[in-house]
């Protein structure tokens, strides 16, 4: 549970509040986060942050007003303060056109199952130490320069409301590593990215390994410049979790959905928008996501379908667009989901996918992604680490810059395997409050017909 001298002035803002008469909700977040930045091939960076936050918010009919204090909490001075900001801004805010949600504690929820203390101090000593491991033993071998950076850290959670007793508390570590390795005079780029939920999980020796698999294919061979049009296309975990977030953005927002611009606005449940390989849940139970187990209006979050084998299931409806359109929230009211694009029958290995894709290009990572037109799902990204030229079922080139301008529903519905492992894809941003969010996607997943929009005639 959180600090027992901060928890205490929190339960104690929380009588007061009910002695005033006032619907109150606390919303703390605590952030302890490490990072270093490469550049050059040495540490350009390495910050350290503790930061602490309270959001309260104060509910009287269809009026709502909010305070954020970012500071450590210290008295219950401070708390008084805070909460007398927010019941002033609530009388001098305009009505909504809607009856808010006000914000319960379902169930009591103290998790800390995701904390390891070893991650969360881990040094940048140590950090840097692996980095120059990894870079002691490529640089050499070419005219390579390294660059990326390494987050780590803990973060606590705790909401508590005026509407009953209960708490919910959660507290967890999360690191996340890019390695990003260049050749100054070719300008191609290799990337190694790893999730950490704890400490140790990987080692410089399996990175360099990673690294090692590639470099033969991009170092003996020269870039391949594909064809503008519709091709077969073996994504890669980055790429995945990338055409996930799209697809979600695009067509599972309740409000979206209700004002006619999601893709799936023209959609009923049941409907099947997918191929029947496609299935996507957020679900806070996958051993590969960071599973956060309640949202901040208080609901406790479960597994919750969103396309079952093609078959379109559900939207999301934070609280606000359930109460504007009379739904029942589903556990949403929070930035870091726990999506899950469920695994397939496919080889588990990417020598095997490849194999089975016979002629494709391998794009691993998508980068520079954008949604035009959420309407009809139309989304654009560009090829960047690690793309490949498949033929025959190995990889023979490296793959120039191409970008994709295509839809979700064309490409989710010429799915044509996908991979029976599973892996945690890391999303966390590291700008803004600290909110571990990773992707449980396949470790592939093969598609036809993908549009190929544009080509360059370099990396």
């Amino acid at each position: 549970m959180l600090e027992t001298r901060i928890r205490n002035l929190l339960l104690e803002a929380r009588d007061y509040a009910r002695k005033q008469g006032l619907n109150a909700e606390f919303s703390f977040h605590r952030e302890r986060s490490s990072l270093i930045r490469l550049g050059n091939s040495a540490i350009a960076l390495s910050t350290a942050e503790e930061l602490s936050r309270l959001d309260v918010s104060v509910q009287e009919g269809r009026r709502v007003g909010s305070w954020t204090l970012t500071a450590d909490i210290t008295s219950f001075d401070q708390l008084r303060e805070a909460l007398n900001r927010a019941a002033e801004n609530c009388r001098n805010s305009l009505e909504k056109d809607y009856e808010p949600i006000f914000g319960a504690v379902e169930e009591p929820v103290d998790d800390t199952t995701g904390f390891d203390p070893r991650l969360e101090t881990i040094s940048p000593v140590a950090k840097s130490e692996l980095c120059a491991r990894v870079i002691k033993a490529l640089k050499p071998r070419g005219t390579y320069d390294f660059s990326g950076s390494w987050s780590t850290g803990a973060t606590e959670m705790y909401y508590l409301t005026t509407a009953n007793d209960h708490e919910a508390y959660r507290k967890l570590t999360d690191g996340r590593l890019v390695l990003v390795l260049k050749d100054q005079v070719k300008k191609w780029e290799l990337a190694v990215e790893k999730t950490q939920k704890r400490a140790g999980e990987f080692t410089a020796e399996e990175i360099i390994q990673e690294f090692e698999a590639l470099l033969p294919i991009y170092e003996k061979n020269p870039g391949y410049k594909t064809e503008i049009g519709n091709q077969r296309v073996l994504f890669g975990p980055q790429a995945i979790a990338q055409l996930v977030s799209l697809c979600v953005w695009g067509g599972f927002f309740g409000r979206a959905y209700e004002e006619g611009r999601a893709f799936t606005s023209r959609n009923r449940f049941g409907d099947k928008i997918f191929s029947e390989m496609v299935t996507l849940i957020d679900d806070p139970t996958n051993p590969d996501v960071f599973g956060m187990p309640f949202d901040f209006n208080g609901k406790r979050r479960r597994p919750f379908p969103l396309v079952k084998n093609g078959i379109f299931t559900n939207v999301t409806y934070d609280s606000q667009t359930a109460a504007k359109y009379g739904k029942q929230p589903t556990g949403h009211d929070l930035n870091n989901w726990d999506l899950v694009f469920g695994t397939g029958t496919g080889p588990a290995d990417l020598k095997s996918a490849m194999e089975l894709a016979g002629n494709a290009l391998y794009i691993p990572h998508l980068h520079y992604v954008h949604l035009p037109d959420p309407t009809r799902g139309i989304f654009t990204g560009s090829s960047r680490f690690n793309a490949l030229l498949i033929r025959d079922g190995r990889p023979v080139a490296p793959l120039f810059s191409s970008r994709i301008t295509d839809s979700i529903p064309n490409v989710f519905n010429n799915v044509v395997a996908v991979a029976a492992r599973s892996v945690a894809q890391n999303e966390s941003s590291t700008y803004e409050r600290r909110a571990p969010e990773a992707q449980s996607v396949p470790a592939w997943l093969l598609c036809d017909q993908v549009r190929i929009s544009d080509v360059a005639d370099s990396f």
